[in-house]
């Protein structure tokens, strides 16, 4: 009976301590209790399936500490902050059937912590797929790609669905992304694909949904952003007229062309209801985006229209470094207006070094709500003609990967 209550005492102490019984105790496979677990650092490879939350801005709800292959699948995780996250090791993660929600900030020390699904410094293979993610600030991968080259070690985002990324912080805003790349050296074999993303106007926060920064494809297997639905980017409040932000954007301020972003084909994309662009080349080379959709009405749920800026595709020499040139925007088909609804264009700011090749299809006619509506059901369309199920997997379901 002491020995008995002994144990209950042990165990209630590391409770209150705020740890999670999984950090401290052995678990094979490492499977987490029901109803939701503390926060959970991963210091051995391994697979991991539970439900794990963190309320503290501060703590990740998984932090990872080993450069093992770790597998989250089949999980619910919750956070203030950083929902997973690796720094310092060469991270080998694949997060799959995995759901992952955002709850209310706090505040925060030395730099702002988004509720970020995943994110990486150094890493070898990172890929995230099946996952269902709401409210947070998406998936940052930076620093330095540590893989060997090969189909193993890289990166594939594919099949996730997606409910308002809200870079919103405890009293502020940061920057949120879908996907930011944002690493030096080139990454073979990479992957964002067959992805749904939808915002909504004064509950998400995003900056561009896609953004490319720095990073680099090679010359025979670039970077491939293609299939993803995304709809809605817009400024908080949404009525504001000032928004930086939008759809995918290639960004390279590096300081030559070894250093910019490169080597990207981004095909087959359908952009929907997006303020500010829906397609940008900031700089980089080597880059073709071709075959996309955009269709903007620039007006809210409520039929009335955006303040902010809105049209549909770009390229520019922007940081002026000698870094952008043969890149190509092509066969792209744009209905897009602008806040007023008063004229329509494709934001043709463009040189011969940023974009070669600018030639796009314009669909005539007035753009409506209901054009973008006609969008969503044509991407609906698009997935069951290709079998391809995205979010979180039914028990029955089997997808190839």
């Amino acid at each position: 009976m002491k020995q008995g209550l002994l144990v209950l005492l042990c165990l209630a102490t590391f409770l209150l301590a705020g740890y999670s019984l999984l950090n401290v105790l052995p678990l094979s496979p490492h499977t987490a209790q029901q109803g939701f677990s503390g926060p959970l650092v991963i210091t051995e490879g391994g697979t991991y399936t539970g439900k794990w939350e963190s309320k503290d801005s501060e703590v990740p709800a998984i932090e990872i500490r080993t450069r093992e292959q770790v597998i989250i699948e089949n999980s619910v995780i919750r956070s203030a902050g950083p929902l997973i996250r690796a720094l310092g090791y060469s991270a080998d993660i694949t997060i799959r059937n995995t759901s992952g929600y955002g709850i209310t900030p706090t505040p925060y020390n030395d730099y702002k912590k988004p509720r970020r699904f995943l994110g990486v410094d150094g890493f070898s293979n990172i890929v995230v797929e099946n996952c269902y993610m709401e409210n947070t600030a998406g998936i940052y991968i930076g620093q330095r790609y540590e893989g060997n080259g090969s189909p193993s070690n890289t990166i594939k985002i594919r099949y996730n669905e997606v409910k308002n990324i809200d870079g919103r912080i405890y009293a502020g805003i940061a920057i949120a992304q879908f996907v930011q790349f944002n690493f030096r050296n080139e990454v073979p074999y990479a992957e964002i694909a067959w992805n749904q993303i939808i915002n909504e106007p004064d509950k998400s926060a995003v900056e561009d949904n896609i953004n490319i920064y720095n990073s680099r494809g090679t010359p025979d297997s670039p970077i491939l952003i293609h299939n993803n639905y995304i709809q809605g980017a817009f400024p908080v409040p949404s009525i504001a007229s000032n928004y930086s932000g939008g759809g995918i954007l290639t960004d390279s301020p590096g300081t030559d062309s070894t250093m910019s972003t490169a080597h990207l084909k981004v095909f087959d994309n359908q952009l929907v209801g997006l303020g500010n662009y829906c397609l940008g080349i900031a700089g980089g080379n080597h880059i073709e985006m071709f075959n996309n959709r955009a269709i903007v009405s620039a007006r809210f749920p409520d039929n009335t229209f955006f303040n902010c800026w809105s049209g549909g595709i770009w390229a520019k020499d922007y940081y002026k470094l000698n870094s952008t040139f043969a890149n190509q925007m092509h066969h792209n088909t744009l209905a897009t207006v602008g806040q007023t609804g008063t004229w329509r264009n494709e934001i043709m700011d463009s040189t011969f070094l940023a974009a070669a090749t600018f030639s796009n299809i314009i669909l005539p006619g007035e753009v409506t709500l209901a054009m973008e509506r006609e969008e969503y059901q044509r991407w609906l369309q698009k997935l069951a003609s290709k079998e391809i199920n995205i979010g979180l997997l039914p028990k029955s379901s089997e997808q190839t990967f």
